[in-house]
């Protein structure tokens, strides 16, 4: 081989590594990139999932005040159709006339 073929081959392999250090360069910022993008993604969902189990806990909560409020109702349906001894309603106070809403003493 000739020195000049030597030269020509040395500048092609010159530039391919340059080439090659520019393109690993661009890959290594891509993959950082997609990385920190799918680690912000994973921490929102984290996040809404915490917030999905609080807002379930409220709503758990929320249905057994819905049930204890409701209690004196059911004992005096249930004890009218079995005809058991009638409910004292001597400390139930109706808040407005609609006798939705009670008060006990």
């Amino acid at each position: 081989m000739s020195i000049k073929k030597l030269n020509y081959l040395g500048q092609k392999i010159n530039r391919f590594n340059g080439l090659m250090l520019a393109s690993s360069i661009i890959m290594v910022m891509i993959m950082l990139i997609t990385t920190n993008y799918a680690n912000s993604q994973i921490l929102e969902r984290n996040d809404l999932s915490k917030q999905l189990k609080i807002a379930e806990d409220e709503m758990r909560l929320i249905n057994a005040t819905v049930s204890e409020l409701q209690t004196t109702q059911r004992i005096e349906s249930e004890s009218q159709r079995l005809n058991l001894v009638k409910v004292q309603t001597n400390d139930v106070f109706y808040l407005d006339d609609s006798r939705d809403t009670v008060a006990l003493k």
